[in-house]
């Protein structure tokens, strides 16, 4: 029995990207070690190989400064140009899988806030920026097959908005705020993560752990050790996925190591990037991937890139490479899917996913906040709470258990916590392993 690839496009969406030339050329020294005055003409130089250099490095350089690599689109209006083309329903359709559907895109919104510092990147700062921005393209170019998912950059030591950091526990007041802010606004509680900067560690792996079932980050290649010569990435400094599995399989993570297979609750999934200058999605990894299907099983096959970049430049390079791929294995079905549809219909049957979905009662009684689970089972040990008190402030708190039972919970608004008669908005979220999701809210 044929099983079937899902095509998951995630695209990490962080809205407009300024880079200086001198920028780019701290970057090629750092890499490859050549000092060059920033102009136009060195850039064309280094394009064009007028300058002395091995062929090794010139593998690696090439890269670096390619036209399309360092085409960054700075502002909104950049970018919403290129969205009206790659949204549009004639775009999408120029190829169409097994079930007659085109393109569709899983944006992961990131909100540039905690960033105190520089911001020469110009990077778009505030709470919902880009995730009100992206909501109105959705409906303005009626691309309602779309969905919004949840990206973060962890903050720097030096909080400047274009410096990458790893660390979730030194940016812990931040996350929240961004989770209450959209749960509480927009009734919306992230369930698919993509791994800012590729990268997942201890304390974000646990994070996730608490909340979002769905993983697809995982950037694994069967040379564990490429990139060779590309110094801002040895030894895992960003992306460390080397042992994770590299045969397009999802597996649930090991509590002390994220790439190994283990006890975890959560399913990471495999992404390639999209013409960047390492990991990249390849004709030999989707024939791969096919060929696991043409075996019988169902796979996920995740590409991803940036809004920054011109995107259809990417999606028209990579469906030459699936139009190669699909003309070969023309017995192999293929669907281009929403994040969440290709984890549930890959791991699990649709009676799992239907009767053992996820349904809470919410009761607010006096001054306790009791959360019954009524059908299923929380992803992590307990509901998310977000509270919005009514001078504009919000906040993220843990539950206490209602009784012996581990499924209900229970909250106490006092001089302790905050009083209720400081409040006007309290939001409870949870997911379940099956990738439903309950969501409710009290006005008061």
């Amino acid at each position: 029995m044929i099983g079937k690839v899902y095509i998951c496009h995630h695209i990490d969406t962080e809205g407009p990207l300024y880079e200086s030339i001198e920028e780019l050329f701290k970057r090629v020294k750092f890499i490859t070690g050549i000092n060059l005055e920033p102009t136009k003409d060195n850039i064309i130089k280094l394009q064009n190989r007028e300058i002395e250099i091995s062929d090794e490095l010139w593998k690696e350089l090439k890269l670096i400064v390619d036209p399309h690599t360092i085409n960054f689109l700075g502002e909104w209006g950049q970018i919403d140009t290129m969205l009206d083309t790659i949204m549009s329903s004639s775009y999408r359709n120029e190829l169409l899988d097994i079930e007659g559907n085109g393109w569709l895109y899983n944006w992961h919104i990131m909100d540039h806030v905690g960033f105190t510092g520089a911001n020469p990147r110009r990077r778009d700062l505030g709470y919902l920026k880009i995730f009100e921005y992206y909501e109105s393209k959705i409906k303005a170019t009626d691309s309602y097959m779309d969905v919004l998912h949840w990206h973060f950059h962890p903050i720097s030591f030096t909080k400047d908005a274009h410096i990458p950091a790893t660390s979730y526990e030194n940016s812990m007041y931040d996350l929240h705020q961004i989770i209450s802010r959209r749960l509480i606004e927009k009734e919306w509680f992230p369930l698919v993560n993509r791994a800012g900067f590729h990268t997942v560690r201890f304390d974000s792996s646990h994070f996730l752990e608490q909340w979002i079932p769905f993983d697809p980050s995982n950037q694994a290649v069967k040379d564990e050790f490429q990139p060779k010569l590309q110094r801002d990435l040895t030894n895992g400094r960003f992306g460390d996925w080397r042992g994770a599995p590299y045969d397009w399989s999802i597996y649930q993570p090991d509590h002390r190591d994220w790439r190994k297979s283990g006890a975890m609750n959560r399913y990471v999934a495999r992404v390639l990037n999209m013409n960047s200058r390492h990991r990249n999605i390849t004709y030999d990894e989707l024939v791969t991937a096919f060929e696991k299907a043409r075996k019988g099983e169902n796979v996920y096959v995740g590409i991803t890139n940036h809004d920054w970049r011109d995107m259809k430049r990417e999606i028209d390079d990579f469906r030459i490479l699936l139009a190669k791929v699909i003309e070969e294995y023309s017995d192999v079905p293929f669907i281009f899917s929403e994040s969440k549809r290709a984890f549930q219909e890959i791991l699990f049957s649709s009676e799992q996913v239907q009767e053992e979905a996820i349904n809470i009662k919410v009761e607010l009684d006096s001054k306790h906040l009791v959360v019954y689970v009524e059908n299923g089972e929380t992803f992590g040990p307990q509901p998310y709470l977000a509270i919005k008190t009514k001078d504009g402030q919000y906040y993220h708190d843990n539950f206490d258990y209602l009784d012996h039972s581990s499924q209900n919970f229970n909250y106490t608004f006092d001089d302790y916590t905050i009083p209720l008669d400081n409040i006007e908005k309290i939001a409870v979220a949870t997911n379940d392993k099956f990738g439903n999701q309950a969501i409710k809210i009290i006005s008061l």
